[in-house]
């Protein structure tokens, strides 16, 4: 069993009992210079719970004693694979805050297996993409022509927006 990891008996009593933290990353790409007409957003196609197969941000749970930095850094190559390059900073901060909660709600995203708060990284990811593990496949998107909301996972159409909205790339 890796490091971290409860069998699913406590980690289910868990996740029905607090809110569990997790990291969303939003790889981009930028072809230019800064920031401009030849960004390009990434995403995940993988099976979900509740919808079937849809985008979604690469993430996960943060591990006890497990730094921001190293969740992040975890999360994109379980996902991306070993290849692709990044620099984070030592101590990253978030570009967005979401809120997944496990019933339907107006605000937040949808995830009928837990309430989960999820600190939402844009990170400029470079080198050969590998989908793997719950990553089906991969894309890069630009940023006006994003898959149609019905086809994301968890609501996080709306994640994606208010992060590129942040970083002024819509």
């Amino acid at each position: 069993m890796k490091p971290g990891w409860l069998d699913s008996d406590r980690w289910h009593e868990i996740q029905e009992s607090v809110p569990v933290a997790c990291v969303d990353v939003l790889p981009l790409q930028f072809e230019a210079k800064g920031k401009g007409s030849n960004t390009a957003v990434g995403l995940i196609f993988r099976e979900t719970p509740h919808q079937g197969r849809r985008w979604c941000l690469v993430g996960g749970r943060i591990f006890r004693n497990e730094s921001l930095t190293e969740a992040v850094s975890d999360q994109l190559r379980d996902a991306l694979g070993e290849e692709i390059q990044f620099e984070l900073e030592q101590e990253i901060q978030p570009h967005y805050v979401a809120q997944y909660f496990d019933i339907p709600r107006a605000i937040g995203g949808f995830d009928p297996r837990q309430h989960a708060i999820g600190l939402t990284y844009c990170v400029q990811v470079k080198g050969a993409i590998h989908a793997r593990g719950e990553a089906l496949s991969f894309a890069w998107f630009h940023p006006r022509r994003l898959p149609a909301p019905e086809e994301f996972g968890f609501d996080q159409d709306r994640v994606v927006a208010a992060c590129l909205a942040r970083l002024n790339l819509l």
